[in-house]
């Protein structure tokens, strides 16, 4: 009985994580694919990455997009937005012929916004960005 008394303890110890962790710190760059499957069932993907300063002592991010995109894209373009130690939030602008697969775009406004998760554990992030005027979201997925 004391054996397993003694076992289920160190179990509960063990399997409680410390409060005072701290998250895995923000990359620097990151780089990966977008996938969109607009409305008709086609499917796009080309190439992402990122580059981020340090956040500030408020969660708040700086950086660089570069994006190829299919009629709107990013080349070094500013983002700012939030990062919690889990989920990285931005918004960022994209332009007709810049960096894009077709020339003449129409981007609308041409403001993108991003939230990208980072599971406990792991270096890589997923999520989606949303631009304005697009005809459906695109599934990101990055990594250092």
């Amino acid at each position: 009985m004391r054996v397993i008394l003694g076992s289920l303890l160190l179990l509960a110890i063990t399997a409680v994580e410390p409060v005072d962790a701290q998250p895995a710190p923000l990359p620097s760059k990151l780089s990966g694919k977008w996938t969109a499957v607009i409305p008709g069932g086609r499917t796009f993907i080309d190439t992402i990455s990122l580059t981020l300063d340090p956040p500030n002592e408020n969660g708040r991010v700086t950086g660089r997009l570069t994006t190829r995109g299919v009629v709107c894209g990013a080349l070094d373009e500013p983002l700012s937005g939030t990062w919690d130690g889990t989920e990285l939030r931005f918004d960022s602008q994209v332009r007709p012929n810049v960096n894009a697969q077709r020339p003449n775009g129409d981007c609308a406004s041409g403001r993108i916004t991003f939230v990208l998760t980072r599971k406990p554990g792991q270096q890589s992030f997923e999520g989606e960005s949303r631009r304005d005027g697009a005809p459906a979201p695109a599934q990101i997925s990055l990594s250092p």
